[in-house]
């Protein structure tokens, strides 16, 4: 049959990469497309020496981890590869996913971010059972979560490669458009992280006089018209 599997070692099996869906859990979101040909390329000229991770869906199989070598495998046109088979409920599919990811550091800072609320939010974990799940302190789980906070626009150009995580860090301490502008400036300039923290911590101290100024202008404006 179409989904019929060779075992080969224990948990191990043959299954056709066309069988297989991509996890609705999945964290990445960009992926290399010359990293993906090389791999590609490797794998006609050795085969897969990795399993990917499985589990049986909707007679098939789901994505648990090891979509690098999926996407290649197809690319490369093998019609077979090694998966282990594992018995895993949503919550352990979508934790096992995410730790694959950091593990290779295969996560933008944003996807990590993402990745980290979105399973909080289907699985109703709080920031201490994520980090416990995957291997992090909380305050690092934490830290990762208030870069969620950045416009689509920065996290565009995080996604980008043009911000690093120290820039998004540091683009928190300046509020509304002047971030925004900020993290123009800094990627259309090839800024390193440490330009744009002294930049955006002169920001945050003109911030406090600039709003004192407007406010008295304001009042002797509504002064001057009574």
């Amino acid at each position: 049959s179409r989904h019929r599997r060779v075992v080969l070692l224990a948990d191990y099996v043959e299954i056709s990469p066309h069988d297989v869906r991509r996890s609705p859990f999945q964290a990445r979101r960009t992926f290399d497309e010359g990293e993906l040909g090389r791999l590609a390329a490797s794998l006609r000229e050795h085969g897969m020496l990795q399993p990917v991770v499985v589990r049986e869906a909707d007679g098939g199989y789901e994505l648990v981890a090891g979509e690098r070598r999926l996407r290649a495998a197809i690319g490369a046109g093998l019609d077979r590869i090694p998966a282990l088979v594992r018995t895993e409920d949503d919550a352990r599919s979508a934790a096992l996913g995410l730790v694959e990811n950091l593990q290779r550091r295969d996560l933008s800072p944003i996807e990590e971010a993402e990745g980290y609320r979105r399973a909080m939010q289907e699985f109703g974990w709080t920031q201490a059972e994520l980090a416990r799940r995957v291997g992090k302190s909380q305050p690092s789980v934490a830290n990762k979560l208030r870069l969620l906070q950045l416009g689509e626009e920065i996290r565009a150009l995080a996604q980008s490669g043009e911000l690093g995580e120290r820039h998004l860090r540091a683009l928190l301490q300046v509020q509304g458009v002047r971030r925004v502008e900020l993290a123009r400036e800094a990627a259309a300039g090839g800024w390193t992280a440490r330009e744009v923290e002294q930049r955006a911590k002169g920001i945050s101290r003109e911030m406090p006089r600039r709003v004192v100024r407007d406010v008295r202008i304001v009042l002797n404006a509504l002064r001057t018209s009574i």
